[in-house]
């Protein structure tokens, strides 16, 4: 009998001593409160930009919501955004990286790699070799061809539904 006692009493200490800690851990903007596994999936209607603007009115003009356990922020304020993106954008340049990535990549790479040297001397490099008028003029014809078959496929789509 102890023993049922015991293990939602601990389950529940549990919870609330991880709620409690990441409530201090993190300074956080307003939003609304997540739920415990998915987040605020279900508070988020299906038009974001006016579920965006909803809570916008009621939290204030920077939101934080989650997505699953991905913590995200939303600045609805012009700015606000031309501040964080125009002052703030090297504090907020680097990516979020999951184990996967860690683990299979090491972390080496241009995009993931954090904003600094590397990032700026393979960027540099790749827009050279890669976005420079010269190639982009040659590529484009194979372009063209891309885009009028994703066209035609969609079409095809259209006139029938039921293929695939």
């Amino acid at each position: 009998m102890i023993l049922f006692l015991t293990i939602p009493i601990s389950i529940i200490f549990i919870v609330i001593v991880h709620y409690v800690f990441q409530r201090f851990r993190y300074k956080l903007p307003p939003g609304p409160r997540p739920w415990p596994v998915i987040g605020n999936i279900y508070d988020i209607k299906p038009v974001r930009c006016r579920c965006f603007h909803e809570w916008a009115q009621t939290y204030g003009p920077i939101i934080s919501f989650k997505l699953a356990s991905e913590l995200n922020i939303v600045v609805s304020n012009g700015e606000l955004a031309k501040q964080v993106l125009k002052e703030h954008d090297h504090d907020l340049a680097n990516r979020h990286r999951s184990v996967a990535g860690r683990i299979t990549r090491n972390d080496v790479g241009f995009i993931w790699a954090d904003y600094g040297s590397y990032y700026v001397k393979v960027r540099k490099a790749s827009s050279l070799a890669f976005f420079n008028p010269k190639i982009l003029g040659a590529q484009r014809p194979i372009r063209e061809d891309e885009v009028n078959a994703m066209i035609e496929s969609i079409f095809n789509d259209c006139i029938n539904p039921g293929m695939y």
